[in-house]
């Protein structure tokens, strides 16, 4: 018994929310409730019932809009439903009566739930059903009950209007979550790529350098410190990809990550790609230490990014590397290109490294000419804000 009691509960609680459309579930249930006093003491004031009939059928028309409330969506039939049984109340005038107040209700849910035009409609007849029945139906004090309509539809559209801003902020702050979302999966999918593309791009140049020289020359030891590269490189990588996985909350027990690689890192970038084989000319004017941890951290990701392009499409394995510090960081990375035609790449990288120095105020621009490719990025010695994720 308990059980179907708290099911009917339940499933009354499910209609009333229904009822009120878009607003919150205790909107509907005061109005509902308000509704019911009232017709219980219009019906009151009018005992012992003289005139029983006008009574019966305002209960009735009272009755059948609770149940189209409670059982159909929202409509604008419920408000007139509710004005003809106030009509039939008013047929049996009495004194101080409550009927009128079903009508400053029925003008409130209109202004609040339904088009403009439709509340104003509501209102207009409401208004005028209180001036003819004061007029010839012997209704005390019509102007008080029409100035209660004039207010009930006044807070009705009141709340119409902070319901539409609520909703527009909800949908303006959705959109910002969306935004800042997408921004951090492209912030990650950098991250990603820029750390699987390098030490694949290392690992398989040592790689193949140990089976080449196991082949050629038999060297074992030399084979042996490339697949050492080759491993620390595959290490390396875990590493930083645990870190990331950190970041978003699921890696494990804190202290298992290692912070992420700066503008104090190049020379190890550019030492790796050298032990794994690609001859490197590099230049670096400037103390690169002084850089903000945002900027030293992009420096290094656009470098890491444009020499693993090298090992996957230079003509050959060589490249040249300047770096110069001062108002501005400069950084230049070219490698030679096949020759009568452009670099064939899908983007990723460039838009990638594109985004990056842009985030920090910075460019940064990709070119073919001459038979070489270069990469040519500018970025502010600060960053716009040193925590700008990068």
């Amino acid at each position: 018994m308990t059980g179907f009691t708290t099911n009917a509960g339940a499933g009354l609680w499910r209609r009333i929310e229904r009822a009120g459309g878009d607003y919150p579930p205790l909107y509907p249930a005061v109005i509902l409730s308000s509704s019911v006093v009232v017709t219980l003491v219009s019906t009151a004031q009018r005992f012992p019932f003289d005139q029983i009939w006008w009574v019966v059928a305002a209960l009735a028309l009272a009755a059948l809009t609770l149940v189209m409330d409670l059982t159909l969506p929202p409509t604008s039939y419920a408000c007139f439903g509710i004005i003809a049984s106030s009509v039939c109340f008013l047929m049996i005038p009495t004194p101080t009566d409550a009927a009128p107040l079903q009508l400053v209700l029925m003008t409130a849910i209109a202004a609040a739930m339904y088009p403009l035009l439709t509340g104003i409609a509501v209102t207009v007849v409401c208004i005028a059903v209180i001036v003819w029945f004061g007029a010839v139906g012997g209704l005390d004090s019509p102007a008080l009950y029409a100035l209660g309509v004039a207010c009930g539809w006044l807070i009705g559209y009141m709340m119409l209007i902070q319901k539409r801003l609520a909703d527009n902020r909800a949908r303006v702050l959705a959109e910002r979550a969306d935004r800042a979302a997408g921004d951090e999966r492209r912030r990650i999918a950098r991250e990603i790529h820029d750390v699987i593309a390098h030490s694949l791009s290392i690992t398989m140049l040592n790689v193949t350098g140990a089976r080449r020289v196991l082949e050629q020359d038999r060297d074992v030891e030399e084979a042996l410190d490339a697949l050492a590269d080759a491993e620390r490189q595959g290490r390396q990588a875990m590493t930083e990809i645990r870190t990331i996985v950190h970041v978003l909350g699921t890696a494990g027990p804190a202290g298992t990550t290692s912070p992420s690689p700066g503008a104090d890192d190049l020379v190890r970038l550019v030492e790796d790609y050298r032990k794994a084989g690609v001859d490197i000319d590099f230049t670096l004017a400037g103390d690169v230490t002084e850089l903000s941890r945002p900027v030293g951290a992009a420096l290094y990701r656009i470098a890491q990014e444009s020499l693993a392009n090298v090992v996957k499409h230079s003509a050959g394995k060589r490249a040249s590397v300047s770096v110069s510090v001062s108002d501005a960081v400069a950084l230049t990375v070219e490698n030679p290109a096949a020759q009568g035609r452009p670099r064939h790449c899908d983007g990723t990288g460039i838009e990638g490294m594109t985004q990056r120095a842009a985030l920090l105020g910075g460019t940064l621009h990709a070119s073919h000419r001459a038979g070489t490719w270069t990469v040519r990025a500018t970025l502010p010695a600060r960053s716009i804000a040193d925590g700008v994720p990068v």
